[in-house]
């Protein structure tokens, strides 16, 4: 036996840094203090401090194995074993996998510490796992499938399995004082997740260079101090909450009903569904009781979820509001696919091993995670898309990192009516999950369904089934397992809304003449193409005076958000700002966007996004309003209804056009059934809110076979959704890349990511947006990856022929953006042709367009 360093990470010029034991060491410190500030946490899942820093500290033992230490050159030659290991084949025969070896170890030293073999089994497979992907555990004990071999022991003069076994005694050792019973774990213990998060956490934050050094071992001493002082700097934790604060404090306004309600029932962590009209304040409402659990210390921060990019933008910036007026230091992180478009700097410093392959997993992940885009979900307080959150229920890599993010915080879920069943079975699995987790989950929506309310509460269902009249807006919710009382809340004022359904050539009259008199119109189509026609119509028969606007899906992002700032000020609540406009757009603007028109067109859509849509008409008290009473024009089907009864199913689906590839047939057949019932009269909202929604989703026996056949489609597909999604929160398959959209929905047309540029000459990329940026020489240039995803359109994948090229800067994009395509030539205001995109099929793209089929400009040319 002879003393020997064994490395756990690398120096920059590539010789052994840091050691294995110290390494340890800080990770077991960064975790004992985080620990120490999550003490509800640990009592809640029968954890203590010590037990929690030891286990996590031991994440690294399985360096300790010739797989792992021949990685390193310079030590070899530094241990005489350069010759040995090149003999002995090493790169082969030895499990270069050193979190493997660390579950192998971990299980035995557990089960020799008295842990139970339950308990042992999972843990060590959490802690293995610290790079993201999980083994399945074995009772056995765990044995990687290419075993082990160290039967180079003799030769190298080193017994691995007794070093391993040292070291872990010497970590032991360090934490035993701190060390009680810990609770017995198990697949389903929601501390088991917990631990697996801060394990990988404090892994990151403890090879952050900036505080714990490459070359540098310090002392039990030294090494607390530094991970007090990285801590500190990443901004875990909430640090100074005001307490006292009354909700006009908060808000500036006085609490309405629902504001005053949710505050006195949401007081402990549970799951809430806050039902009420589109406008009534259920963003404050949630707020403020999110607020009231925070300064009493029942929550650790605020993660709002909500569907798409575009709403998430939007409630960060009146988070942040809310956050001035309760802390002096909080600020609020945004987090979604893009977000990390907005930060200049990578805020974490990892030390790398070795090589490339081992950098992308030590270091480039955990610079991922804490650059601004995933940081949000370990910050106290974000918001975002809720698919970032469903990336913990789902096989993703690092799902658990998200348990731990997440855990003790009250979680906003807004409008949950939105998702497909697919997506909806995974919010089911979210809210169970953070519920385990010491959340409070609060449920935002205008338009939810009794059915849907039954499966995130049916323990609600079950003890108010005989309930005939259901009060409307109203809190339910459920506590420690237990089914709260609803809480009712006294309806806003009543707004009386005139339906009408119309022709698309009657509804440009009267959208104009009202123009003309000093209106603001909101058009809504269902479908990208359908709004670009619709605004190209207008800008044909439309006077110069009047402004038209188009948004939607496919501008770069620059661009989007140019328009979306000028459009929620000319629609928006200040008077002085708002002028006579069009705007015709897509669903993007159904929900959380405050824009207030005078008159509302819409294409069919099903009756909750048809009330979504309503939540834009008159959402303001104005005195000058251009017209007498508001009014929701529909544009009318190609065919009536009594004829669609006749029509065979698939003539039906034939029929609606585009908006059968966006919407369900048969949803939409009832809803345009409901709404031909308010023609030429009115509908009372909210009071009828839950009379609409009710007659569209309840059971119709009276529907022609037709309906009835497109009806059982439906429920197949919806079957085989939730069958999905039910097999893809399997956590023990193997997990795919934690990139949002994976898993998260069910995209049934792919679509392909276009850079737009102007020109690639002498290896400068010049974008459309004006900006230009030389090709980098290494794989990842943060700047480079900004200026790609800003001036990003996506199309769908069959415009493209077959077999085309479509990932021509993947590896300059590390992943960032899969599938991107550059096409060459200038295309600033003139066609796109891509030798990869099918016959015939051409693009055009112009800043008040965006991306757009040729064949669209040329029908009005």
């Amino acid at each position: 036996m002879r003393a020997i360093h064994f490395w756990a990470k690398t120096t920059s010029d590539g010789n052994p840094g840091i050691s294995v034991y110290q390494h340890m060491l800080n990770v077991g410190n960064v975790a004992s203090m985080i620990a120490e500030q999550n003490e509800n946490l640990l009592q809640r899942f029968e954890l203590n401090i010590g037990i929690t820093a030891v286990l996590a500290a031991l994440h690294d033992i399985g360096k300790v194995s010739p797989g792992f230490q021949r990685k390193c050159n310079a030590w070899l030659v530094e241990n005489n074993l350069e010759q040995i290991a090149k003999n002995g084949v090493w790169d082969t025969t030895m499990e270069s996998d050193h979190g493997k070896v660390s579950h192998a170890f971990i299980q035995q030293f557990l089960r020799s510490k008295s842990l139970d073999p339950s308990t042992s089994k999972y843990v060590s497979a959490v802690i293995g796992a610290h790079h993201g992907r999980l083994n399945r555990p074995d009772d056995r004990g765990y044995r990687p499938p290419k075993a082990i071999v160290e039967s180079g022991t003799n030769v190298s003069g080193i017994v691995w399995e007794l070093e391993r076994q040292q070291e872990a005694e010497r970590i032991w050792n360090v934490f035993i004082n701190r060390i009680d019973k810990i609770a017995s774990l198990n697949n389903a213990s929601p501390g088991l997740w917990w631990l697996a998060g801060l394990t990988t956490v404090a892994d990151w934050i403890g090879s952050d260079e900036r505080f714990f050094p490459p070359l540098r071992n310090l002392n039990d001493h030294d090494s607390v101090k530094a991970a007090q002082l990285a801590l500190a700097e990443i901004e875990l934790n909430i640090t100074d909450i005001f307490h006292g604060k009354s909700f006009k404090d908060l808000f500036t306004f006085d609490a309405n009903d629902l504001q005053k309600r949710a505050v006195d029932t949401i007081v402990r962590p549970g799951v809430y569904i806050v039902e009420a009209p589109m406008g009534m304040g259920k963003t404050e409402a949630a707020l403020a009781a999110a607020y009231q659990l925070i300064a009493q210390g029942l929550a650790t921060g605020i993660y709002f979820a909500l569907p798409t990019q575009a709403t998430s933008n939007r409630i960060y910036l009146r988070l942040n509001e809310f956050l001035k007026n309760i802390s002096t230091n909080a600020i609020s992180r945004l987090i979604h696919g893009n977000s990390w478009l907005v930060t200049d700097k990578l805020q974490i410093q990892s030390a790398a091993t070795s090589n490339d392959i081992l950098s992308k997993e030590d270091a480039r992940v955990s610079q991922n995670w804490f650059a601004s885009n995933k940081r949000a979900l370990l910050a106290p307080f974000g918001v975002g898309t809720i698919d970032q959150a469903l990336l913990g229920v789902v096989a993703a890599k690092h799902f658990f990192v998200r348990h731990f993010a997440l855990s003790g915080k009250v979680v906003i879920l807004d409008e949950v009516h939105s998702y497909d069943l697919y997506t909806g079975t995974l919010v089911n699995r979210l809210i169970e999950t953070l519920e385990g987790l010491g959340c409070t989950i609060i449920v935002l929506s205008a338009t939810l369904t009794k059915s849907r309310r039954g499966q995130i509460l049916p323990e609600y269902e079950e003890k108010y089934s005989e309930l005939k009249i259901e009060s409307y807006p109203v809190i339910t919710g459920r506590v420690n397992g237990q089914v709260i009382e609803p809480v009712a809340i006294k309806p806003p004022e009543s707004k009386e809304i005139e339906i009408d359904f119309i022709s698309n050539k009657d509804a440009e009259i009267k959208v104009l003449e009202l123009a003309k008199n000093g209106g603001l119109i909101l058009w809504i189509c269902n479908t990208v193409s359908e709004a670009q026609r619709q605004y190209l119509k207008f800008n044909q028969i439309t006077e110069k005076q009047i402004k038209v606007g188009l948004l939607h899906s496919r501008f770069p992002i620059w661009r989007r958000e140019q328009l979306e700032s000028e459009w929620m000020e000319r629609l928006g609540k200040d008077e002085n700002n708002r002028r006579p406009c069009i705007l015709v757009s897509t669903q993007i603007v159904e929900q959380s966007v405050d824009l207030d028109a005078d008159l509302l067109v819409t294409e069919l859509a099903p009756t909750d996004m048809m009330l979504q849509r309503l939540g834009r008409l008159w959402r303001h008290k104005r005195g000058n309003r251009k017209k007498d009473k508001p009014q929701m024009l529909i544009l009318q089907e190609e065919y009536s209804l009594s004829e669609l009864k006749e029509m065979e199913s698939s003539e039906i689906s034939k029929a609606f056009g585009r908006k059968a590839r966006v919407y369900s047939p048969y949803v939409l057949l009832r809803s345009l059934d409901v709404w031909l019932g308010f023609q030429n009269e009115s509908i009372s909202i909210p009071g009828q809110i839950r009379q609409v929604i009710e007659a569209t989703y309840t059971d119709n026996y009276e529907d022609p076979d037709s309906w009835k056949e497109l009806k059982s489609d439906l429920l197949e597909k919806k079957r085989v959704h939730e069958q999905k999604a039910l097999m893809n929160s399997n956590i023990w398959q193997v997990a795919l890349e934690d990139e949002e959209g994976i898993q998260t929905r069910l995209s049934e047309i792919p679509q392909v990511s276009l850079v737009l540029c102007k020109s690639i000459k002498d290896n400068i990329v010049n974008f459309i947006d004006g900006s230009s940026h030389s090709i980098p020489k290494k794989k990842f240039d943060l700047s480079f990856a900004q200026k790609i995803h800003r001036n990003i359109v996506k199309i769908s994948r069959y415009h493209f022929k077959k077999n085309a090229s479509l990932n021509h800067f993947s590896d300059v994009v590390q992943g960032l953006c899969a599938k991107v395509l550059i096409p060459d030539g200038p295309l600033d205001q003139k066609n796109i042709t891509l030798e990869e995109l099918q016959e015939g099929v051409q693009f055009f793209y112009s800043d008040n367009l965006g991306i757009i089929e040729s064949k669209i400009i040329e029908e009005f040319l």
